[in-house]
């Protein structure tokens, strides 16, 4: 029995030593393929002898997201959020003056290492030292290519915060500035998450009790911003005394924009949040109640319905751009006599069945939705990739 265990460690410590040796191997073919790429082929060459074994020994642990001190986020959350930081990043290059292109999680991990190598460490290996700082300097901190690859990474944060955040129940923010990219200096590599719980609030509007929320976003100082717009902005009389007001989105709302524009809720909520953060807020002013355009991708998809009650401005519901009640939706109605139980039954009041049409493809259809001012809609499909329902394409005709 003894010897069995001790030979079960003897082989597990070679295992070990082996995947540590494949480690550095691949680490070793890296750094000379980010030479090449980032400088030239020569620039390998002219690393100083005990190089590849320093940059080994220092490199920065593994770029991970976890939850900032103090914070309850739930594991299979920070779990989510590293698994779609990863497939954002797997995507991404940075594009090198020279015409080559490297991955990006390669520059994160061994790229930086490299260039902060040669930055800082060099200085104690005067050999080719000069020369290695003409090739990589332009990697060099607050150089231009360096603030752009800052952008591309804070850029790719901000995104995997906002497809993980949803108005209902949670919106998420990280802290960037302890990594790597930001700070050559650090020994954890971490991005820091936090989350910040939504205000939900029951409002009495016209005699009925309402779920609502009030709409906001969390700012790059990592508090609310919450949404304020002058009535008068969305086409509401507001005579003499003309102030920002709070905006509040029933749950009702929220509901209808899951289910008629169907992609990741961040993305819809977010852009709920910037549409009334515009100077000017498109929008159609009738009886008492504001459509205010919503867009995607810089397409209009729709409309939200807007009211003023006590001194406050809700978000009612939303309508789909072929809904009845919204500009196009009656003009729709006129052109082919089309009800709305056709709507519901061809399934053309959602953004991911009429997809599904592709009425791009069809010259016929694809005129008479541009005649009805919903050619917006046609130019929308690559957002199928997005939506949380897998529909199957129909016939255009």
């Amino acid at each position: 029995m003894a010897k069995n265990k001790k030979k079960t460690a003897n082989h597990t410590a070679s295992e070990a030593k082996l995947q540590a040796i494949r480690h550095q191997k691949r680490f070793r073919a890296r750094i000379e393929e980010l030479c090449t790429l980032l400088a030239g082929p020569e620039y390998f060459s002219l690393l100083p002898q005990g190089a590849m074994e320093s940059m080994y020994t220092n490199r920065y642990p593994v770029l991970k997201a976890k939850p900032a001190a103090g914070t309850n986020i739930q594991k299979s959350k920070v779990v989510q959020f590293n698994k779609l930081m990863n497939t954002l990043m797997e995507n991404q290059y940075l594009p090198i003056d020279n015409g080559n292109k490297v991955a990006l999680s390669w520059y994160l991990s061994e790229g930086l290492i490299l260039i902060n190598f040669v930055y800082i460490l060099v200085e104690h290996y005067p050999v080719n030292a000069e020369k290695l700082k003409e090739g990589f300097g332009d990697y060099f901190p607050e150089t231009e290519s360096q603030l752009l690859i800052e952008n591309i990474v804070d850029e790719l944060i901000t995104d995997t915060c906002i497809l993980l955040s949803d108005l209902n129940k949670s919106i998420f923010k990280a802290d960037v500035m302890n990594i790597a990219c930001f700070d050559i200096s650090t020994k954890q590599n971490d991005i820091l998450i936090y989350e910040f719980k939504p205000q939900h609030f029951s409002l009495l509007i016209e005699g009925n009790i309402h779920n609502t929320i009030r709409l906001g976003w969390i700012s790059p100082d990592f508090d609310w911003v919450w949404s304020r717009v002058k009535p008068s902005l969305l086409g509401f009389p507001a005579g003499s005394l003309d102030i920002p007001l709070d905006i509040y989105i029933q749950t009702h709302a929220l509901n209808k924009l899951q289910e008629r524009i169907d992609i990741t809720p961040g993305i819809m909520h977010s852009i709920a949040f910037l549409i009334f953060h515009q100077d000017k807020i498109p929008h159609h002013f009738s009886n008492g109640k504001s459509l205010v355009e919503y867009r995607v991708s810089d397409e209009k998809v729709g409309y939200f319905v807007v009211t003023m009650n006590e001194a406050k401005l809700i978000i009612r519901t939303f309508l789909f751009l072929t809904n009845d009640g919204t500009p196009e939706g009656k003009k729709l109605l006129k052109l082919v006599e089309i009800e709305k139980e056709d709507k519901k039954h061809l399934m053309i009041d959602k953004l991911s069945t009429f997809n599904a049409y592709h009425f791009e493809r069809s010259e016929k259809m694809s005129r008479l939705f541009q005649e009805a001012g919903c050619g917006s809609l046609l130019k929308l499909g690559h957002l199928q990739e997005f939506s949380l329902n897998e529909v199957k394409d129909k016939d255009p005709e």
